[in-house]
């Protein structure tokens, strides 16, 4: 006999570990928007194995709702939960992109890394509607936040992104890494067009790595 919610989530409080954790997987299966703060606090279980099943069920749940609860998560100061936070929304998908491009104009400056890394990882496997947030974090003050753009824009592999990066090939030495990797993991003509125009006395010695790779990957002489 199935439980109701009201028991699932009573249950999910038991001091007994493993009731909390079918609590939480059984939550998932019943698909109850009302079980989505339950879950959500579930994060925070001191038991590994809680925390997981309330992870599978936020993302089984889904939907726009399990993610306005969770995106304030990404600017937790435990590890954990940021983590969490990170995981739920990249396997939710498309129904995440909307709020997470939001914070790419966020003041903090980790929340706007955070987000460009759900957007990338979201976009290596379906179309993300933030190709301007993204770009425009190439310019961003913060080298890492920066960076983050130019994987973003790799993972997604829009060919219009490759004149954009192009611009700031010869940027801050760990930035230029960041790009030419970027470019080279799109790919096509007009990446391999880029890689042979660029003149490697003026790129930073952290990135002649990246440079080297990039001719042998795209078939570049010289």
């Amino acid at each position: 006999m199935s439980l109701s919610i009201a028991d699932l989530l009573k249950h999910l409080n038991s001091e007994d570990a493993t009731d909390r954790r079918y609590a939480a997987e059984d939550l998932g299966d019943l698909n109850h928007p009302a079980a989505i703060p339950a879950l959500i606090k579930a994060l925070e279980d001191p038991v590994v194995a809680v925390r997981e099943a309330a992870v599978d069920s936020l993302i089984t749940i889904g939907g726009k709702d399990v993610c306005e609860q969770v995106i304030p998560l990404l600017g937790s100061d435990d590890a954990w939960l940021r983590n969490y936070a990170t995981e739920i929304l990249e396997q939710i998908g498309v129904d995440a992109v909307e709020g997470v491009r939001k914070l790419c104009e966020s003041p903090s400056s980790d929340i706007r890394k955070f987000a460009l890394d759900v957007l990338g990882k979201i976009g290596e496997l379906t179309d993300v509607d933030a190709f301007e947030e993204i770009a425009a974090r190439l310019d961003d003050e913060n080298v890492n936040v920066a960076a983050a753009a130019a994987e973003a824009l790799g993972r997604i592999g829009d060919p219009a992104a490759i004149p954009i990066l192009a611009d700031y090939v010869y940027s801050s030495p760990w930035l230029q890494c960041n790009v030419i990797h970027a470019i080279y993991q799109i790919g096509g003509d007009g990446a391999r067009q880029v890689i042979e125009n660029i003149d490697p006395e003026k790129l930073s010695s952290e990135a002649q790595p990246y440079y080297e790779t990039a001719k042998t990957l795209l078939g570049v002489r010289g």
